[in-house]
């Protein structure tokens, strides 16, 4: 028994010796004539090597139109990242990712002074994300993502507008 601990605590030596860890995440205000939305978008991740990563996004996005509709979703998105084109202090990615979404509508009802039970509803994707990420320091990044190809809503996507694009800080442990 003490030479299976011994070998399970050098495995875990070894293993977190290289751990590339990294945690970020994107924060996204938009306010416009009548609409309000805010995302929160933790995400974890770890390096497999200096091409490979996994992670995950698990956070919310909610918005409210003329304060009579409101919608909350819980989005979780699991990744893989390859990275394609390392340019020395900028690299070039994609993530092949799937997008699942919890939404959760409700409308005020002005005749009935109240909201009107909640709309739930669950949708999926999959696809992949290009991304860019720029090094700041050994530890610290900023990481885009512009655009999306894949299957969503169920019908195919191709697009490259503000809806895609993200932009966020990430540190590695």
């Amino acid at each position: 028994m003490k030479k299976i601990m011994i070998v399970a605590v050098a495995m875990l030596m070894a293993f977190t010796a290289k751990a590339q860890i990294y945690v970020g995440g994107n924060v996204g205000l938009d306010a416009s004539s009548g609409y309000f939305g805010l995302k929160v978008l933790p995400e974890v991740g770890y390096n497999l090597n200096d091409k490979m990563s996994v992670g995950a996004v698990l956070g919310v996005d909610m918005a409210s139109w003329k304060e009579d509709t409101q919608r909350t979703d819980i989005v979780i998105i699991p990744y893989f990242r390859y990275t394609f084109l390392d340019l020395g202090p900028v690299k070039l990615f994609a993530d092949a990712r799937l997008d699942l979404d919890f939404s959760s509508y409700k409308d005020y009802d002005i005749l009935a002074d109240k909201w009107d039970d909640p709309t739930n509803s669950t949708s999926w994707g999959i696809g992949i994300a290009p991304g860019i990420a720029i090094p700041l320091t050994d530890k610290l990044s900023v990481v885009g993502h512009l655009g999306y190809l894949g299957y969503r809503n169920d019908t195919f996507t191709l697009s490259a507008d503000a809806t895609d694009l993200t932009v966020g800080v990430y540190y590695c442990f």
